[in-house]
């Protein structure tokens, strides 16, 4: 019997038969690597997994999406750990071939190879869905439960600064405005830390749907006018003739643009932020062409490179977090972002964005 010769009927029964057996021990490899089992559920789904696998092992052609059924069904309704996907192949293949004459090993070898390979496969997809699942939700919770109390001492140091609870000294109000700026900084670093974990987490989703532009581009400026005024600089906002509705992402759009034009404004003091808009026809594709610059205080070569660099987040320092994720979002829309700027003399950030117009 060569290596490629099926498995005789007599093969197939005596498989068929010691498939209790299979799965029993199958089993035994299993529990040791998770704290908690349902022996009889999960006995039950093994048996089950053993009697597919053994009908893949008598046939020509190996159903690939069956066999990562297996896996993903491991994965899914045992354990997403590691560590079981190991104990699982090494225990099948202990199963499979053991007490079968060295012959018939042999022709089983190159099925138990490809099956084996298809479960890890089916396994490693399931466990990356798990994983992202499980990241979603802890960047759900956790940044839920830092922004509450962080809200409320930005919104009750700002009532008490008024004086609404009782007056204050001039030193208290300069105190609780410290307080108040600087629960206004964490709570931007915080986001910021977090859109980073979600972009590397791959777990951010584009929400396209038509919009107005102008909507989203004034928006985006009067959630910076506070940084503007606060130091003193005059913002300059140009564009030509606009498409009225286009589809893409207004949200992200807009993230864009306030990350950018903050950088902009706590950069610059005394001096003038320009954002500028365009739009151009393509053959194929229409583009928006977005132009912020400032008088600032630039960036440094270190700096610029860390930011060509940004798909690699460990390299970055927090000031070029917010710039990074900016990047990634512009490059989810399917554009990119690029930079010129000079020390002590400002920066200019241009992104193109494809779109597409409504009623074209």
């Amino acid at each position: 019997m060569n290596a490629d010769a099926k498995l005789s009927q007599s093969d197939m029964e005596a498989l068929q038969s010691r498939k209790q057996a299979i799965a029993a021990r199958w089993y035994d490899a299993i529990a040791p690597a998770i704290a908690e089992l349902n022996a009889g559920e999960v006995k039950s789904q093994l048996t089950e997994w053993t009697s597919q696998a053994i009908l893949f092992l008598s046939t020509d052609s190996l159903e690939r999406g069956v066999a990562r059924a297996i896996g993903e069904g491991l994965a899914r309704d045992i354990s997403a750990q590691p560590l079981v996907l190991g104990k699982t192949q090494e225990a099948l293949a202990h199963q499979i071939t053991s007490q079968l004459p060295a012959d018939q090993a042999l022709a089983l070898l190159p099925r138990l190879i490809g099956l084996l390979t298809e479960i890890a496969v089916g396994f490693a997809e399931e466990q990356s869905k798990h994983v992202k699942t499980m990241r979603r939700k802890f960047l759900s919770t956790t940044s839920h439960d830092m922004r509450s109390p962080l809200n409320a001492i930005i919104g009750f140091s700002r009532i008490m600064a008024k004086g609404v609870d009782g007056p204050v000294t001039d030193l208290q109000t300069q105190d609780l405005g410290t307080i108040h700026d600087s629960g206004r900084a964490l709570l931007k670093m915080i986001d910021d830390v977090f859109n980073i974990d979600k972009i590397k987490a791959d777990s951010v989703e584009l929400d396209l749907k038509a919009f107005i532009l102008a909507d989203v581009i004034n928006s985006a400026i009067e959630a910076v006018r506070p940084l503007i005024d606060e130091n003193d600089n005059f913002l300059e906002a140009r564009h030509g003739e606009l498409p009225g509705q286009i589809r893409s992402d207004p949200a992200k759009i807009k993230q864009i643009l306030v990350n950018l034009l903050s950088r902009a404004a706590t950069t610059t003091k005394q001096g003038t932020v320009t954002l500028n808009v365009s739009y151009s026809v393509g053959s194929g594709t229409d583009w928006l062409r977005f132009q912020i610059s400032d008088t600032g205080l630039g960036m440094t070569p270190a700096q610029i490179e860390r930011f060509a660099a940004a798909g690699s987040p460990e390299t970055l320092q927090y000031d070029d977090i917010t710039l990074m994720v900016s990047q990634r979002l512009c490059q989810l829309l399917g554009g990119e972002i690029t930079v010129e700027s000079e020390t002590n003399k400002g920066s200019t950030f241009t992104f193109r964005l494809p779109i597409r117009p409504t009623g074209r």
